[in-house]
């Protein structure tokens, strides 16, 4: 991968990094790895050339929807575009999918060049994008406008930065903290500085200690000083390790707060039994080989967090909102679900066995191979949400519309439904026995 890297700095970086990755950094690249050589072996098949496979973006089973601007053609060289079209663009360019399936193009053949303009100033509109760019800029303005604030304002009203002269001017009792971390600073070695660019940390030498939790010292902490003189460098290694483990583990008491799981990616953590846990929201939190078991959920969101066998056994889910969250392999049995929407969550073998929903709306979320077996659902309409080898054995469903849903290779059986039309979801191999349907 490294020849691929033109920035001599950067190809540097890369190979630090491959050489020093994590056991679980290493366990979450097997997934990826088995779905590109998946990918390049079926492309070899299809006598497609893959000598410079190794430098392309892979997009699978990712559609692109609403699109502010088109693709940029040089990139798009260097990407193999699987299952992944761009759809309903806001704009009229693109390769020939992205611009016949784009509401300019879609609206255009029924409306006025002015009407159709019109109306996709009110989608915009309406979807709030003006708005929340607003909102943002306002945020970042506040934010910066209370910082500064903080640190208070001259004479002529423009914010002050702190230096170590006006902190101690200002705050004469933090003045010997700042020279105990400038004293600390000139001291460390060159094997700690290596050891802070690899991993993030280091251990203090027992000079260093004194410095910092001596007695002539603001942070002075005999007990802490203590514990530390007595142990070897080996020794803190594994007690933080250990203590990192634990807590995983939740060998050792771990509050968590509602603000807490977020840019917090989880590994090879089984939930069981773990409500208050599951109840989190999930933000920006991959989780990957993590199994929820006996661990319902209420307002546990999960957005922009991706699943990788993450099998949920046993744990319903209330009011939980699956947002731009792809799953794969994550199976859901024995776990009904109450008002959780998934909206824009592509997912890839997710068989749903025992689990009935009510009030789950499944919107622009393509599913391959996701069975429904023995899962009655209502009010579960699919909105732009084609399935492919995916189908509903022993399920029947009411009050579930199909929208812009076309279903290709799968089945109806013994799965009888009411009220529920299909519009605009013309499919392909579809068989349906001993599924009747009443209004629908």
């Amino acid at each position: 991968m490294e020849k691929y890297i033109e920035d001599g700095e950067l190809r540097e970086m890369y190979e630090q990094k491959a050489a020093n990755m994590t056991e679980e950094e290493e366990l979450m690249m097997v997934p990826v790895d088995i779905i590109r050589k998946a990918v390049k072996l079926g492309l070899s098949l299809g006598g497609h050339n893959t000598s410079e496979f190794a430098k392309k973006t892979v997009k699978l089973i990712s559609p692109r929807f609403m699109s502010l601007l088109p693709d940029d053609e040089e990139l798009k060289k260097d990407e193999l575009d699987i299952l992944s079209p761009s759809l309903f663009s806001l704009h009229d360019s693109g390769t020939d999918i992205e611009k016949n399936t784009s509401f300019a193009s879609l609206l255009g053949r029924g409306m006025s060049s002015q009407d159709s303009q019109n109306f996709l100033d009110l989608l915009v509109e309406a979807t709030g994008v003006a708005e929340a760019v607003e909102d943002a800029e306002q945020k970042l303005v506040d934010a910066q406008r209370k910082k500064d604030d903080a640190m208070g304002r001259g004479p002529d009203g423009q914010p002050i930065y702190f230096t170590k002269e006006n902190i101690t001017e200002r705050f004469p009792s933090e003045a010997k903290k700042i020279e105990i971390f400038e004293e600390l600073d000139k001291i460390y070695t060159v094997e700690q500085l290596k050891d802070m660019n690899q991993t993030g940390y280091s251990v203090l030498t027992p000079k260093q200690m004194q410095l910092v939790y001596g007695k002539q010292s603001p942070f002075n902490n005999p007990k802490l000083l203590g514990v530390y003189n007595n142990m070897t460098r080996a020794e803190i290694d594994r007690a933080i390790h250990s203590t990192i483990k634990n807590v995983a583990e939740e060998k050792l008491k771990f509050e968590v707060r509602q603000k807490d799981i977020v840019l917090s990616p989880i590994v090879a953590t089984p939930l069981i039994n773990s409500p208050e846990i599951t109840s989190q929201p999930l933000i920006l939190s991959p989780a990957v080989l993590v199994p929820l078991i006996q661990s319902p959920a209420v307002f546990g969101a999960v957005i922009i967090s991706p699943w990788l066998f993450v099998p949920v056994i046993l744990s319903p889910r209330l009011l939980s909102p699956v947002i731009l969250t792809p799953f794969v392999f994550a199976p859901l049995i024995l776990s009904p679900l109450a008002l959780v929407p998934v909206i824009l969550s592509p997912g890839i073998f997710n068989p749903f066995v025992l689990t009935p929903m009510a009030l789950c709306p499944f919107i622009l979320s393509p599913q391959v191979m996701t069975p429904l077996i023995l899962t009655p659902f209502v009010l579960t309409p699919l909105i732009g949400t084609p399935l492919a080898l995916s189908p509903l054995v022993l399920s029947p469903f009411v009050l579930s519309p199909q929208v812009l849903s076309p279903q290709y290779v799968t089945a109806f059986i013994l799965s009888p439904y009411a009220l529920s039309p299909a519009i605009e979801s013309n499919g392909a191999m579809v068989t349906v026995f001993g599924s009747p349907s009443w209004l629908s």
